[in-house]
Formats: C-alpha cells, structure tokens, sequence
C-alpha cells in the first residue's frame, strides 16, 4: 500500500490535513473500487435484427444508429393505419355532402368493428398484467440468486487474497494460488450473470407495465369508437346532422393519432444511441430475434464515476449527503483528486469481506456512494482508490 500524505488518524478514518506522514497499514482509509454508471438500451420494439453497426468498446454519440430491427411489419402497420385515415376522412366528407342509403350498412359494421376492438384491447390488457406477474416473480427470483453470487465472489476474493499472503510466503504452491484465481473468476462470472438477468427481469416488468397502461389506453380508445360508430349509426338513418359529422370529425382525429403511433413504433426500429459515451457491451447479433424490453446493448458515460465505500456506524456523524472528499488512486500517488457525496444508505449492513476496517467485521456499517467530480481523464473504472474525509473542524 502506498503512504498517505496530510492525513491523520481518528476514530479509525483517515482525515486530510497536514503535517503527518502516516501509512495505510497502520491507519486504513475508507476504500474502494471505482465503478462507471452504466446506461441500458432496451429494445422498445421487438424483431429480428437485419444489422448490427456498432462494437464493443468503441465511442458513440447520442442518436447514432447501433442496430436495425427488421421493419417491414411496422411499415405494414403505418400503411393500415394510413389506409383507416383516408377511409375516416372520406365518410366525413360523404357525411357533409350528405347521407346515402348504403351508407346505414357500413354505419352498421363500423359499430360492430367496434365492439370486437373492445374485446380485443381487454384481452391485450389481461395479457399484459400476466405478464407483469411472470416478471415480477423472474425479478425476485433473480435477485436473490444475485444477491447469493455476490456472497460467493466476496467469499472467493477473501480466498484469494489468503491464498497471496501463503503463496508469498512458500507455503502453497503456484498450481494452488491459480486455482483460487480461477475460482474467483468463474465467482465473477456468475454474479455478473445474474445482474444481468435481474437487469433483463426489471426491463421485462416495466414493459408490461407500459403494455398495461397502453392496453388501457385502447380500451378507451375503442370505447370512445363504438361511441362515435353508435351515435353515426342512429343519425346516418335520419341523415346527416351536425352531431352526425362531429362524431365522424372524432373518428378521423382517432385515426390520425394511430397512424401516428404507429410512426411512432417505426421510428423504434432503429436502436440508437441514448447519450455519448462509450459502449461497453453488445448483447444482440445480427440474426437474433430481439424481444421487447430486453437489454441490446450497454453503455457508459466517460464523465460519470462513482465510487462506494463503508463507513462504521460509530463515524456516520462525519459524512453527509454533499460533502467534498479527497480521493487518491495507486495510478497516481502524488494527486488527490476530489469527490462529492451523493448518497449514504438508509439501512446498515455487516462489513462486506472484501472491506478492510480497524474495527471488528460484526460491527455495522453504511454504505456512502461518491461521485467523482475531478481527475475524470485520469480515473478508469476498476481502480481502487482510497477516500479521505476533512476534519470536523475544516482540517484546521
């Protein structure tokens, strides 16, 4: 570890001031490990992927195109909803020039169209709130699997780290500290696993959620339809009246809002980049058949770190939400870099194996979320880093 400059000890945290020259062995800070905000791109629409243009690592901007949902279906939808607009448009205009005799049939089937809209959009709205049950218990289930491979990976790292300090000393052979490595990287790749299907699971819940409230949304829609087609029906008999064309006025206004939607569910179909950043990783090829909801691609953005570490519940009283911190990286000694709290858990927690404190490990902590504000050109997720706190009274 490397010696902490303009820091002293208190109460067993590290606070910047100078004048001191201690080291972390015998006075250990607050650590941890710095992560990057990662961005989700969830497929809005569903579809076979025609192409994929972006890769791995490489740096996009907001609105660049990242893949292509085949949309030939969504461009037969804009051609249907296009169709029900003019055909909305010309009974309008037949009813201003007045009613016909034919026109009573077609009033007829216009209510009964309605009515199957109705059903149909319930029937949506019941698959949906299925849906959303079926989500929520993948999501439960998924967190706890989760939550059960960190353990593990935390139990493995601390193996590791036991395995280091006897394969320093002789006391295990290399055979056996690579084997712990191994261990703590199939850890890894099995808590990264489950984080991604907790992430898959929440994206899948908020789209049924969305379906919910969209079926809903057509429910209402049909019924202001079979309104509309009802009262055309009662007055196309006695002809044309006001009322009669107001109703036809309201079923071309509904039919130019699904053309739109279905514009709307075009546009989709091209996956495009959400922010500028960096996209770390690529979940779809070309080929694979994309499902609503589900995660495509993930980014991050270079200008957002955070860092989490744990403090003992005995020195919460010296952090709060918006403090300026000192943060320093192995990287680069000779720099302190700056940080500003943003969050501090509301719930305390046994001390996580892999954090080292002077007090015992039953002691509870809180977790203090920091997001770094300086030395953004320098800091790369993955890093550890320490943190220091100012003093009570300024560092003075």
């Amino acid at each position: 570890m490397k010696p902490v400059v303009r820091s002293i000890c208190i109460g067993g945290l590290l606070l910047a001031l100078s004048g001191c020259n201690w080291t972390s062995e015998n006075h250990p800070s607050l650590s941890g490990t710095i992560e990057a905000i990662e961005l989700p791109i969830v497929a809005e629409v569903g579809g076979l992927v025609t192409n994929v243009t972006a890769e791995e690592g490489s740096a996009v901007i907001k609105g660049q195109v990242l893949a292509q949902i085949d949309k030939r279906s969504y461009e037969i939808t804009v051609a249907e909803a296009q169709a029900v607009l003019d055909q909305a448009t010309a009974r309008l205009e037949e009813a201003r020039a007045g009613s016909r005799d034919t026109t009573i049939q077609r009033s007829m089937a216009n209510v009964q169209q309605a009515n199957a809209n109705i059903q149909l959009a319930q029937a949506r709205k019941n698959q949906a709130e299925a849906g959303k049950a079926r989500a929520t218990e993948q999501m439960t289930q998924a967190e706890s699997q989760w939550q059960g491979a960190q353990q593990t990976l935390l139990y493995q790292q601390k193996r590791l780290e036991e395995a280091t300090t006897l394969f320093e000393k002789g006391a295990i052979s290399a055979k056996d500290l690579d084997t712990q490595k191994e261990a703590v990287n199939q850890a890894k790749t099995q808590a990264d696993q489950w984080a991604a299907q907790v992430a898959q699971a929440q994206a899948q819940y908020r789209s049924a959620q969305e379906d919910i409230v969209a079926a809903a949304a057509q429910i209402g829609t049909a019924q202001a339809a079979q309104a509309g087609a009802q009262a055309d029906l009662d007055q196309v008999k006695e002809g044309s009246t006001d009322y009669a064309i107001r109703a036809l006025l309201a079923t071309q206004q509904q039919a130019r809002a699904k053309l739109d939607q279905a514009l709307l569910q075009l546009e989709k179909a091209q996956i495009t980049a959400t922010d500028d950043g960096t996209l770390l990783r690529s979940s779809i090829e070309q080929g694979e058949v994309a499902k609503t909801g589900a995660t495509l691609f993930t980014m991050m953005k270079p200008d957002q770190l955070e860092l989490v570490v744990y403090i003992p519940e005995a020195q919460l009283n010296r952090v709060k939400k918006g403090q300026e911190v000192g943060i320093e990286v192995d990287a680069y000694p000779e720099e302190t870099f700056t940080g500003t709290i943003s969050r501090i858990s509301e719930k305390a927690e046994f001390t996580p194996k892999n954090v080292q404190t002077p007090d015992e490990r039953t002691k509870l902590v809180f977790a203090v979320t920091i997001y770094i504000t300086d030395g953004l050109d320098k800091i790369k997720p993955g890093m550890p880093a320490d943190v220091l706190l100012a003093d009570e009274e300024g560092g003075q």
